[in-house]
């Protein structure tokens, strides 16, 4: 199993790197050791490898304030499913969202179920990328691919997706 640096040497200037924080709570200190890491491969900062660029993304608020409060330049999105949106999709809870993040991430079925939230995002400056794209998971569209140009077509900024090689070109 590669390390998390052996990672970024593999995929560096090939690939952009969103980086998902699992489960941060159950490891104390992840932030700044993946704050760290980026900073010794000369990724701490936006920009720093125009081939590599870097998100840093996770569901629990408390791990992207921790990301925030480290001072961190680099974008970070709020990542939150459809079930758990109410709050967070509201003007007010896109407000919150801003106090640590740069962008959110919802569950593409969140856009669907509140069609007033990208309006809303992009009112407040915030990139929207949804997730999950998997073409073992197409509801509605004839194939992932039509699924990912439905939502780029309502407006997002990026799509989080199991199947790159599908993307709509």
């Amino acid at each position: 199993i590669p390390t998390f640096g052996e990672t970024i040497d593999a995929l560096r200037g090939k690939s952009g790197l969103f980086i998902e924080l699992k489960t941060p709570e159950r490891y104390e200190g992840i932030e700044t050791m993946i704050l760290a890491e980026l900073e010794a491969k000369g990724l701490g900062r936006p920009g720093a490898d125009p081939k590599t660029p870097v998100l840093l993304q996770s569901f629990p608020a408390t791990s992207l304030e921790k990301l925030a409060a480290a001072g961190t330049k680099l974008p970070i999105h709020f990542l939150f499913g459809t079930r758990d949106a109410a709050p967070w999709v509201t003007t007010e809870g896109l407000k919150k969202i801003k106090a640590f993040a740069t962008g959110i991430s919802p569950e593409k079925t969140a856009i669907t179920a509140h069609p007033e939230l990208m309006a809303r995002a992009k009112a407040l400056g915030m990139p929207v990328t949804p997730y999950t794209f998997r073409a073992s998971a197409v509801t509605g569209f004839p194939d992932v691919g039509a699924e990912m140009a439905h939502y780029l077509k309502l407006g997002v900024d990026g799509v989080i997706t199991d199947n790159p090689d599908k993307f709509p070109r």
